[in-house]
């Protein structure tokens, strides 16, 4: 396709004469493009972000309304609220979309104008993120908070999914309305101004879809009560402040309560009736005269935490022991074992771990922080020494600019019994390593773990992303030695920033 100019006119308008039907100005001067019809225009103008995709008015009349019709909106960085809220006010086709993936400082009154226009046309999902440029939101206390004002979020009645993060703004959740079609709500630094309980708005009678509640690093919230018929996911991490939780949620079956009451001095009241429910990650405070998880029948999957060295009495690792032995036998266990980074003056605490249920997999996260880790790990698997398959995460969640190397005295190469004493994993048929650097702690673990494996059938090892093809290579011929003929291996490495199946060059 070609274009001319003549005496200075102007490329769009020709454009625009031969979207407008007119022909007179043959093959190769007509803009085909503008004329295909307004449904192919917005498939192709769906692939800008939405401020480029405006830009395209400029070109003709023809396109100076096709943007308008987008059912999706993207946004990157924004600065001023008054954009948003031009942007929205253009047009009333539904949104499928919309997405502000940074919207700088906003005040609570720009951020309620722009939203309550937002919610007259969202008919999918919302995603809003609120940048704070100034200092760390979450470090500033409440009363500062206060001070930055509050805003009423408006009721969504055809949005199914929204997702908040606002930096701690102040929010205030409506005293009325109903989020007829909304099935997802995840909150996110959270400053709840109202004292109405969030609760109300989540329950059924507003909330009457809703299956899936995401509440972290919220603040104001001293309780939550939720009745809910159709809810089957329900996650709580750090919500600072609450002391009663009540959950009635026949369909429930994915719970997570993660460091809701571990910083509180009182004594949490938590009342959970969910009959259903198959996944439970409880890494929180845990008395039975507290906390009431009622009927757990169904449980298929149970998840939390243990420090291996520390303080004795340590709130979390009680938690911990009393929550174990209620459960007898489930299908998958998620084990997380925490090193601290400094591991002076503490005590081994792993031998206060008596029981485990009886399981069949075993989900072993271990945060070593750069430490010797091979007791912990042992003595979990001397007490679930019946386990099929072993899931081995040697996590970099906190990563370290260096591994630093441990003084021959750090307690974390004590007790040394692992090293030594043999281990019968005789239903062992299935390993998978995940993150695996091969450092030294973790390459003599791992030749321990392959000698005590004597039934393996599969293994499977993902790489971190820092191993080079020619250590790949090296670390392949080392696991292939030490395993039995029989085991089928495979091995996952990073190239160009994807995880792919590794294959050897012999």
């Amino acid at each position: 396709m070609s274009t001319k100019q003549n005496g200075g006119g102007d490329v769009a308008a020709e454009r625009s004469k031969a979207s407008d039907g007119d022909d007179a100005g043959g093959g190769e001067d007509r803009d085909r493009l503008s004329a295909l019809p307004d449904d192919v225009l917005v498939l192709i103008l769906l692939h800008l972000d939405t401020k480029n995709a405006a830009r395209t008015s400029v070109l003709s009349r023809r396109w100076r309304r096709v943007w308008t019709l987008l059912p999706e909106l993207r946004f990157g960085i924004v600065r001023q609220s008054q954009h948003l809220w031009d942007a929205l006010s253009v047009s009333d086709v539904p949104l499928r979309y919309l997405l502000v993936g940074a919207l700088v400082d906003p005040s609570p009154q720009s951020l309620a104008s722009w939203l309550l226009t937002a919610a007259r046309r969202v008919s999918g999902e919302l995603i809003l993120i609120n940048f704070v440029t100034e200092r760390n939101a979450e470090d500033s206390d409440e009363e500062e908070a206060t001070e930055r004002g509050a805003f009423e979020l408006p009721c969504f009645e055809k949005a199914t999914s929204i997702s908040l993060d606002l930096g701690f703004l102040g929010i205030s959740v409506p005293p009325n309305g109903v989020f007829a079609r909304l099935k997802e709500l995840s909150l996110s630094g959270v400053q709840f101004h109202s004292l109405g309980d969030l609760g109300d708005v989540v329950s059924s009678p507003r909330c009457p879809c809703l299956q899936k509640l995401t509440v972290c690093h919220a603040r104001g919230l001293d309780r939550i009560s939720i009745d809910s018929e159709s809810l089957q996911v329900l996650e709580l991490r750090n919500p600072h402040g609450l002391r009663q939780l009540t959950v009635v949620a026949p369909a429930l079956r994915d719970l997570s309560v993660m460091q809701c009451f571990l910083n509180e001095q009182n004594q949490p009241v938590v009342n959970i009736s969910a009959p259903q429910l198959k996944s439970l990650k409880w890494v929180d405070t845990y008395d039975p005269s507290f906390v009431h998880l009622g009927n757990t029948e169904h449980l298929q999957t149970f998840g939390t935490l243990f420090f291996v060295y520390g303080p004795h009495g340590f709130t979390q690792n009680r938690a911990c022991l009393m929550l174990l032995p209620r459960f007898k036998a489930i299908e998958n266990l998620t084990l997380s074992l925490v090193y601290m980074l400094e591991a002076d003056n503490l005590q081994y605490m792993m031998e206060d771990m008596t029981v485990l249920p009886d399981i069949k997999c075993l989900h072993l996260i271990v945060m070593a922080l750069g430490h010797a880790f091979g007791a912990g790990p042992f003595h979990v698997l001397r007490i679930c020494s019946g386990i099929q398959r072993l899931i081995l995460v040697l996590s970099t969640r906190f990563e370290l600019k260096e591994e630093t190397a441990c003084s021959s005295g750090c307690i974390c190469d004590q007790p040394t019994v692992w090293k030594t004493e043999e281990l019968s994993l005789n239903h062992l048929q299935e390993l998978e390593i995940q993150e695996f650097r091969a450092s030294e702690h973790e390459v003599a673990f791992v030749k321990r773990l392959l000698n005590w494996a004597t039934v393996l059938k599969m293994m499977t090892v993902t790489f971190h992303h820092s191993i080079s093809d020619s250590k790949a290579k090296e670390l392949f011929q080392m696991f292939r030695s030490l395993s039995n003929p029989g085991v089928c291996m495979e091995f996952y490495i990073y190239q160009e920033f994807r995880m792919v199946l590794y294959a050897p060059e012999d």
